[in-house]
C-alpha cells in the first residue's frame, strides 16, 4: 500500500523511529527528539515524493500548484508569533526572515510571488492559483487559530521550528524528485528557478541552523518553555504530515501514472 494511503504511516513511521517527545524533557532531550524528528519528516518526505517523477503532468503541476497556500499563511503566521515574542535574539531573527519571505520591500521579491512565477513556468494557470484543497484550509486555519490562543513559546515550536527547519527539509527531498519529472528535465531552461534556489540552497541551510541556535538561546533563556515548544513541535509535524498526505490523496491518487 502506498505510504498516503494509509491513514496512519506517519505516526507509524515517527513512532518507529523515537521521534516523539519524551515525558520528562531537558534542553538535551528536547534536540534529541527534534533531530530525530527531522530525520523521520525526511524519510517520511522521499516515500511520499519518489511518486512525484511518474505523475501525469496535470497531477504533478497540482501538487505543486497546493505548496503556495503554506508559504502564503506560513508569513501570516509568522508575523503573528513575532507579535507574541519577547524582544529578544530568536524575535530578531524571526523579524529577518519575515521581511525576507516579504520581499524585503519590493513585492515583486516577496516569496508566494516568487513561487507563483515558478508555477506559470511549468503550466500552471492563473485561474487556479485560489483553488486550495478544502482540508488543507481547515489545517491551515486550525495553526493559525492556534498560535494565537496558546502561548509564545507554543508558537515557537509551531511554527518557527515547524515553519522554518521542516518547510526546508520536505521542500530540498521534493526538489530532489521533482527534478527528475520527464516534463521538468525537458523544460529546464524554461522554467524559473528562483524560489527553489532560495529554500533548497545555503540560504535556507543558514536560515535552519540560525533558527536552531536562536531557539537554544531562547530555551536557555526561558527553560520553562519547552513543554509548550515541544507540544508546538510535534503538531507542527502531524500537521505538515496530514497537509502533504490531502495533496497526494486529492491531486495524485494513482501512484503508477505516467508522465
Amino acid at each position: 500500500m502506498a505510504l498516503q494511503d494509509h491513514p496512519n504511516a506517519a505516526r507509524a513511521t515517527f513512532a518507529q523511529s523515537g521521534a516523539m517527545p519524551p515525558r520528562a524533557l531537558d534542553r538535551d532531550s528536547f534536540w534529541e527528539f527534534a533531530d530525530r524528528a527531522k530525520e523521520a519528516t525526511e524519510a517520511l518526505a522521499g516515500q511520499r515524493m519518489e511518486a512525484l517523477p511518474l505523475l501525469s503532468v496535470e497531477a504533478m503541476r497540482r501538487v505543486c500548484m497546493q505548496y503556495r497556500f503554506f508559504t502564503i499563511d506560513y508569513i501570516k503566521d509568522l508575523a503573528l508569533l513575532l507579535a507574541k515574542l519577547p524582544f529578544g535574539g530568536l524575535r530578531s531573527l524571526l523579524g529577518q526572515i519575515l521581511a525576507e519571505e516579504l520581499g524585503e520591500g519590493d513585492p515583486a521579491k516577496a516569496h508566494p510571488e516568487v513561487y507563483d512565477r515558478f508555477l506559470a513556468s511549468i503550466g500552471v494557470p492563473a485561474e487556479e492559483l485560489g483553488r486550495r484543497l478544502p482540508r488543507n484550509g481547515a489545517i491551515l486555519e486550525a495553526l493559525s487559530d492556534e498560535l494565537a490562543e496558546r502561548s509564545p513559546a507554543f508558537g515557537v515550536g509551531l511554527r518557527g521550528m515547524g515553519g522554518e527547519c521542516l518547510c526546508q527539509t520536505y521542500l530540498s527531498v521534493m526538489f530532489e524528485h521533482l527534478r527528475e519529472h520527464p516534463y521538468i528535465r525537458a523544460h529546464a531552461d524554461g522554467i524559473e528557478w528562483e524560489f527553489w534556489t532560495i529554500h533548497t540552497g545555503e540560504v535556507d541551510i543558514v536560515h535552519g541552523e540560525l533558527t536552531r541556535q536562536a531557539i537554544d538561546d531562547y530555551i536557555r533563556e526561558e527553560p520553562a518553555a519547552l513543554p509548550e515548544l515541544a507540544l508546538g513541535y510535534e503538531r507542527s509535524i502531524t500537521a505538515w504530515n496530514r497537509f502533504w498526505q490531502n495533496i497526494f490523496e486529492e491531486c495524485a491518487p494513482r501512484r503508477g501514472a505516467t508522465a
